[in-house]
């Protein structure tokens, strides 16, 4: 079974059991349909994150960058009308390079696999070599010069360990970013790639707070793995966010109190889509403080932040009856063999992890005031 029909078996049970909640007012709407939320996609080989689903193709486009001309067939298929898929690799400087192809495509990276440390692994097929290709590259400056349509509302970064390079040939391109999603590596899976060390000063340095990151960790080629057991941490996505200060200089520099109040619904919208609501109602407040919005469109602004809460008993009550769906329609399918099997599996996951995370989450708060969300 493919991603993509997995991908449609999960959609109306994420219709039933939503895992972020993006509630815009009208007003808020009108500006993101005035002035679309930009993304810029570098290494878009699986296609826009999921996360971004709960807003309308009218409210954002995307520039996507993936070389592997395995997956621009693909991504041309599920793009929107307005998104720009650029069949060109980013790096620091423009030229030409080598890249290294995977049998998974996006693990393909222009530098070479770590092959000795790879092969401990049990994802090892998915990095086992498929030769090498030459290919063009360029700056995301340089791109973004090219199309004055697009800007950098926020940057997602994923290129196996060209990430910095990215970075360092779009320096203009982020000034305008609100966000980042990078990719960071804690092992060397690519011969002379920067690790996260170097890639979090670079972007402290330019002026991005880390604000979360989603962290992923490998068992070994023996796949021994038991309930408690903590594999390796191998890899994050990171998600920088600009500070306060920078977004009111930000809607301070607006031409108008209306361009100003479109700049705020695309941060406004990033936060939700990450739903990081304790900082956008944050932001929401300072922007009315200093008078960067007017007082009703800031209770709009408010409103749409609060709207976008979901409750912990609610968010339960959804997930369980998801859950129950999802167990019912894999039955059927696990008795179509392995391969059904796998399906059913993922299916029944694919509910019962953000069920239980959440559960988790809130068992583990403490602190003063509730303030302290540890990860064990």
């Amino acid at each position: 079974m493919s991603l993509d029909a997995r991908k449609r078996m999960s959609i109306p049970l994420d219709v039933i059991f939503p895992k972020r909640r993006v509630a815009l007012t009208p007003h808020i709407s009108r500006c993101l349909k005035r002035r679309p939320l930009s993304v810029i996609d570098v290494g878009g080989a699986m296609g826009p994150d999921a996360r971004w689903r709960p807003l309308s193709a009218e409210y954002m486009h995307f520039m996507t960058f993936e070389p592997d001309a395995r997956s621009t067939e693909q991504l041309g298929r599920t793009s929107n009308a307005n998104d720009l898929i650029m069949q060109v690799a980013l790096a620091g400087s423009p030229g030409e390079r080598t890249l290294f192809l995977t049998e998974g495509p996006f693990a393909s990276s222009m530098y070479q696999t770590n092959d000795a440390l790879l092969q401990d692994f049990a994802v090892w097929p998915w990095y086992t070599p498929a030769g090498e290709a030459t290919i063009l590259v360029d700056t995301l400056d340089a791109c973004l010069a090219r199309q004055p349509n697009f800007r950098a509302d926020f940057v997602k970064i994923d290129v196996e360990g060209a990430d910095l390079e990215v970075l360092k040939g779009g320096r203009r391109a982020i000034e305008t970013a609100f966000g980042v999603q990078i990719e960071v590596p804690f092992s060397v899976r690519n011969l002379g790639a920067p690790l996260q060390p170097t890639i979090d000063l670079w972007l402290r340095e330019a002026g991005f707070s880390l604000h979360l990151m989603e962290r992923e960790h490998w068992l070994r080629a023996n796949g021994v793995h038991g309930a408690l057991s903590q594999p390796q941490l191998i890899w994050a996505d990171a998600v920088y966010f600009r500070g306060r200060e920078w977004v009111l200089h930000n809607l301070a520099a607006a031409g108008s109190a209306a361009q100003a109040e479109e700049r705020l619904a695309a941060i406004l919208a990033i936060l939700l889509i990450y739903n990081a609501h304790d900082y956008a109602a944050e932001i929401v407040a300072a922007a009315k403080d200093h008078g960067a919005v007017n007082p009703s469109s800031a209770a709009d602004f408010a409103s749409s932040v609060e709207a976008s809460l979901t409750s912990l008993p609610l968010f339960a009550a959804r997930g369980a009856c998801a859950l129950i769906i999802a167990t019912i329609a894999a039955v059927p399918l696990a008795l179509l063999g392995s391969r059904g099997r796998r399906l059913a599996g993922q299916v029944i996951a694919a509910q019962a992890a953000p069920l239980f995370g959440s559960l988790a989450r809130a068992a583990r708060r403490g602190g003063v005031n509730g303030g302290c969300l540890p990860d064990v």
